[in-house]
């Protein structure tokens, strides 16, 4: 099994306070942040995803092509910590996109995947994946796990993550579109959805949304002309049914990728990242997702647009909701894993969302 083990390089300084005495906060007991758009000032640190811890109040970014974690203070303005992994960061054809914050055990889940599904035509299955289990109070991995022995090579792409109350963790793949479970103690995995037919060269499911039992997936139907659909599923079930959720007015969502509720919102909100088209919003006014309203796009700043960026995920930081923006064509440095950028911006879209929301009513 590859190496695993986790190195810290103080980025700025060290984080205020003793973390470990802090015990686990109730949610949005964090300060209400209300700065506006912002920019992270991080070399290489395109972003392929992000969540905020609300026991930290931080933000934990997925440095794709570093295949590191990169922790950042947005009230301080400063990156106070970045995780790296022994074997993997920097590394090919190492990827960390997904990470999330799993709001019933304060933990940090990690997603390092390959790259080689998501760099080939076809989407060949090659390369290893893991789930890694990250204690920021302690600032030590409680688990590793090598997910790539349930696959057995018929199907990959691992793109994001999620949580249950029961303390699983739910790893998506886009290629074809499969869902799988972890145990709580991360000694076991298993297949807990997967399609009809076992095709890695179709580009099925591409993110993940979780409130109570309800699970929310995207899947982008190998790019159909005709848009793509959310599914919900069940994480109190052994065994995942995708139950397609109808959408009013059924406006074409174009290329998808991740997928999120925020907090906010109390989970009848959700917005999908499309790339260089922007932010749709959809709404379930009672949260169970058996049927949606699409309430509209929200287009990209055309600036980031034409800089070659691309919209990948969506954040909120205590009350104000952030794009994600992500630059897949810088070239890379000679000797390094990633382009020469520096300062990554995060677009303020929350009045944006709440115009669509008034709108609406």
């Amino acid at each position: 099994m590859l190496l695993l083990y986790l190195c810290f390089w103080i980025a700025a300084i060290a984080l205020a306070g003793d973390a470990a005495g802090r015990g686990i906060a109730p949610p949005n007991e964090c300060p209400p942040f209300r700065n506006g758009s912002i920019v992270i000032e991080s070399y290489q640190l395109y972003p392929e995803n992000a969540d905020f811890d609300l026991n930290e109040c931080l933000l934990y970014f997925g440095s794709l092509f570093n295949a590191s974690v990169v922790v950042y203070d947005p009230y301080k303005a400063e990156t106070v910590l970045t995780l790296e992994f022994g074997g993997i960061t920097r590394t090919r054809p190492f990827h960390v996109g997904g990470v999330a914050w799993d709001p019933y055990t304060n933990l940090i889940s990690i997603l390092v995947d390959s790259a080689t599904p998501h760099e080939t035509p076809d989407h060949q299955i090659a390369g290893d994946d893991y789930l890694i289990r990250y204690d920021p109070a302690k600032r030590e991995i409680v688990w590793s796990l090598n997910i790539t022995e349930v696959t057995r090579g018929e199907y990959g792409g691992q793109q994001d993550v999620e949580h249950d109350a029961r303390g699983h963790v739910y790893v998506l793949g886009s290629y074809p579109g499969t869902i799988l479970r972890v145990e709580p103690d991360g000694k076991s995995i298993k297949p807990w959805y997967l399609p009809p037919e076992i095709d890695h060269t179709v580009y099925g499911l591409t993110g993940f949304a979780a409130a109570g039992d309800i699970l929310l997936a995207s899947d982008i139907k190998n790019n159909s002309a005709s848009g793509g659909s959310i599914y919900r599923f069940d994480l109190a079930a052994e065994e995942g049914v995708p139950v397609v959720v109808p959408r009013t007015p059924e406006d074409p969502i174009l290329s998808f990728d991740a997928i999120y509720l925020p907090p906010k919102y109390g989970g009848t909100v959700l917005l999908i990242s499309e790339h260089e088209r922007g932010v749709s919003v959809l709404r379930s006014a009672d949260g169970r997702w058996e049927a949606a309203e699409y309430l509209g796009l929200i287009p990209n700043d055309l600036s980031l647009v034409d800089d070659g960026g691309a919209n990948t995920a969506t954040v909120e930081i205590a009350g104000s909701i952030y794009t994600v923006n992500e630059w897949f064509s810088d070239p890379i440095v000679p000797g390094t894993s990633a382009g020469s950028r520096t300062k990554f911006p995060l677009v303020d879209i929350s009045a944006r969302v709440e115009e669509l929301l008034v709108a609406a009513k």
